[in-house]
């Protein structure tokens, strides 16, 4: 059901073997990953701070601390548009070198980076398990069981519920394990087997669940169990991902009513906004926008401004896809289409002003330095663009796009030679994750030689631009409009006199 591997001999020796390469703790060396973390939380990179904590984690696993603010900054990642782990991104916290350490912190990673990927969470748990990592493994259970609980919804599993409760039971989460192996036995209330395993579970939950190990021998024991139920449950709720129903309406009530109480708590500002927005109207979202400015006001954190701005920029593109989603209906709308124009043009700008706003205050992001071009340059804004692209190519992760991009704005303003010299450079900087885009930079590239060749009546470039022509061609004969360019680049040829 989750990919896991299969258990057994082989699995134990391969865990003996990488448990030798387990290395000792070192908190303070861990301590300075967090404190940086943290400060990136606090400027908002919320993409470098999960890799920061990760670190933290490798080195200091046991630390609850690292797991709870990796899991609020992951939130966060995930409401500003974060996407999914790479393979690439999970080999660098997975270096080998950590052994079981890096293994969890990488199965961490993975889940922080996809908080709503359940199969990557209960990978996560089944880890904890093997390394005894019981407290985090608890920690990490209710949050598991909500997600099963909606996958549940979608498509109901006998067998998602058992492995479930085996693994919630691997890591002594038996109030989670007791409510998979019910839903099992709701399924399939035949299974004896099943039944008899649940009457365990009962017993086990009851002593641990109930307290009756900790407050049998106390006066009132018993009775302060049963009034700390709601606290427990709200608590649970919170921690909750994505709960729905009656327990987002008290997680957002509760969140409301600790915000008006302390409104210059971050914790409360972040708490209260996100859970506004996921109310998903025109108001609730008015509302958190009013939200985070005022946290940004009294607080002076500026990832609360990027959040109220993330939220225009929502609501604006929403309205261009609302828009696209019409005139596919309705074709010759001309109307329709030049509604489209306009909302786009007012969606660029918006999102050009704000990420340039973002620019001027996190002057080292590279990748921020990219998307502002990106905008300038589908603005016509192709000057504004340049040194955004150029100050881009210094990070590895972006030259391939900044190279290409900085070439097509070379392009467009006529300045062929630098275009030739970008495309070329983006060409020798191509690997296997850019294969995709090999045929547009070459494209490009014999866009701009034609060019020179008619500037500069020189037959040489004429005679690349064919060579590349033909390459393309033999690839894709369908590609843009490669037949005409064949024919064009003939005649360039011809007249030329070559």
């Amino acid at each position: 059901m989750f990919n896991w591997k299969k258990t057994g001999d082989a699995a134990d020796k391969s865990e003996d073997k990488s448990a030798k390469g387990v290395v000792a703790p070192q908190p303070e060396k861990a301590a300075k990953f967090f404190q940086h973390a943290t400060g990136m939380v606090k400027n908002g990179n919320f993409e470098y701070a999960l890799n920061l904590f990760s670190n933290a984690i490798k080195l200091d696993p046991e630390n609850m601390l690292f797991h709870q603010s990796m899991f609020e900054a992951a939130k966060n990642f995930i409401q500003t548009g974060g996407q999914p782990a790479t393979g690439k991104d999970v080999k660098a916290i997975d270096d080998g070198v950590g052994g079981n350490a890096s293994k969890l912190a990488a199965a961490e990673f993975i889940w922080m980076r996809d908080l709503n990927n359940l199969p990557a969470l209960m990978k996560l748990l089944e880890f904890t398990g093997k390394l005894s990592m019981l407290e985090l493994g608890r920690w990490l259970a209710p949050m598991a069981l909500n997600l099963i609980r909606i996958q549940q919804k979608k498509k109901t599993s006998k067998t998602l519920w058992i492995q479930s409760k085996n693994i919630f039971a691997e890591i002594d989460a038996w109030n989670e394990a007791f409510a998979c192996g019910e839903e099992a036995v709701r399924l399939d209330p035949t299974d004896s087997k099943l039944v008899s395993e649940l009457k365990q579970l009962t017993a086990a939950r009851a002593i641990q669940q109930g307290g009756y190990n900790n407050t049998i021998n106390q006066e009132g024991g018993f009775r302060s169990n049963i009034k700390d139920a709601d606290k427990q449950r709200a608590l649970q709720e919170q921690d909750s991902i994505a709960a729905g129903g009656d327990t987002d309406t008290r997680n957002l009530e509760r969140a409301k009513t600790e915000w008006e109480t302390n409104p210059e708590s971050p914790e409360n500002v972040q708490k209260y906004a996100t859970l506004l927005r996921r109310v998903a109207t025109a108001e609730s979202e008015a509302k958190s926008q009013e939200v985070y400015l005022d946290g940004f006001k009294r607080l002076g954190e500026y990832r609360f401004r990027m959040a109220a701005g993330d939220i225009r920029i929502a609501q604006t593109r929403r309205k261009l896809r609302e828009a696209e989603a019409a005139s596919a209906k309705d074709s010759t709308n001309e109307m329709l289409k030049d509604t489209i124009k306009t909302i786009r043009q007012t969606c660029l700008e918006l999102e050009g002003s704000e990420y340039a706003d973002r620019m001027g205050k996190y002057p080292t992001d590279r990748t921020l330095k990219a998307e502002v071009g990106r905008i300038w340059f589908e603005l016509g804004r192709f000057q504004d663009a340049m040194p955004c692209f150029q100050a881009a190519k210094d990070e590895a992760k972006c030259r391939l796009n900044a190279a290409h991009m900085l070439g097509k704005c070379f392009a467009a303003e006529s300045w062929h030679v630098e275009a030739i010299g970008e495309f070329r450079e983006a060409l020798q900087v191509l690997d296997a994750t850019g294969a995709d885009r090999e045929l547009d930079i070459r494209y490009d590239l014999m866009n701009s030689l034609i060019e020179q060749a008619r500037a500069e009546k020189s037959v040489g470039p004429a005679k690349e631009a064919a060579e590349i022509c033909s390459a393309i061609l033999r690839k894709n004969i369908g590609f843009k409009d490669i037949r005409d360019k064949r024919k064009l680049i003939d005649t360039v040829i011809k007249d030329l006199g070559g």
